[in-house]
């Protein structure tokens, strides 16, 4: 497949064994390549582990005309003259959201998929534009009250189950995080919000390679999301970690690290 060219330039940076198995990792909202470090640095340090900062994010800057259809195209031609022909996308909420998308974009890249308390956007348009003006109002709000108090409101949502309770946890989010620029989140926000991206609930069913979708036993929206998701992509595995919310690879890294670790080596056994 011959993808159109493009000139963004994705940010990103290769942990672990560069002659390793692929897996490139896209973080979510408001994070960075390098929330991945820990875990991949001690539980995947035999794999060739891409960590991408998303545009928009940390130190990856999106220029103000930027296109979506344009961004999404430039990765994995960037991978591709680095030498990385084929790739399994781990995406967590906005980055699986990105891992979809890089599917339908250039399928025979994709020799399987991990989605991490995700999903392919919102079903309907109505669904959709509500979502535009609320994350309007999201960014209003970021820009008015600032990064660093958004941040701990963010994290202490019911969304995120008990990061609030575990205070070194949501000290290094809230911190690590601040540097974030507040026009440069508005950005990805219009291009890569749950809002702004067309759906892909009706190409689930084409998805035809292994798929592992995990998602947190607090966290009942995106539960229950999964659990469709699970109908529509035949032979998909559905695991829930238990006792966390929708960053559940941040509380429970080990247990995260083990089920993905399982359905990969599975994978690779059976090339």
């Amino acid at each position: 497949m011959n993808l159109p060219s493009s000139t963004y330039d994705w940010k990103y940076r290769i942990e672990g064994n560069t002659e390793g198995y692929p897996l490139l990792w896209l973080h979510g909202f408001l994070g960075a390549g390098e929330d991945w470090l820990e875990l991949v640095r001690t539980h995947f340090s035999d794999y060739c582990n891409i960590l991408v900062d998303l545009p928009g994010h940390s130190g990856s800057i999106m220029p103000t005309d930027s296109i979506f259809a344009n961004m999404l195209t430039a990765l994995p031609q960037q991978l591709s003259n680095s030498g990385f022909e084929m790739f399994t996308p781990i995406g967590y909420s906005m980055g699986g959201r990105i891992g979809f998308h890089l599917q339908q974009l250039a399928p025979e890249k994709i020799p399987a998929l991990v989605f991490l308390s995700s999903a392919p956007g919102l079903k309907t348009r109505n669904e959709r534009e509500q979502r535009t003006i609320d994350d309007v109002q999201l960014m209003n709000k970021l820009a008015s009250i600032g990064v660093s108090p958004f941040l701990k409101e963010w994290y202490s949502s019911d969304l995120f189950g008990k990061i609030k309770n575990n205070a070194i946890l949501f000290s290094e989010l809230c911190h690590t995080r601040s540097n974030n620029d507040t026009e440069q989140l508005r950005q990805a926000l219009a291009l890569m919000g749950n809002g702004a991206l067309p759906s892909l609930w009706d190409n689930l069913e084409d998805i035809a390679v292994p798929t592992l979708l995990m998602t947190g036993e607090l966290d009942s929206k995106y539960f229950q999301l999964n659990q469709e998701i699970n109908q529509k992509i035949a032979g998909s595995i559905h695991n829930q970690v238990a006792d966390a919310g929708h960053a559940f690879h941040l509380e429970k890294p080990l247990e995260t690290a083990r089920i993905i670790r399982h359905f990969l080596s599975e994978i690779i056994e059976g090339e």
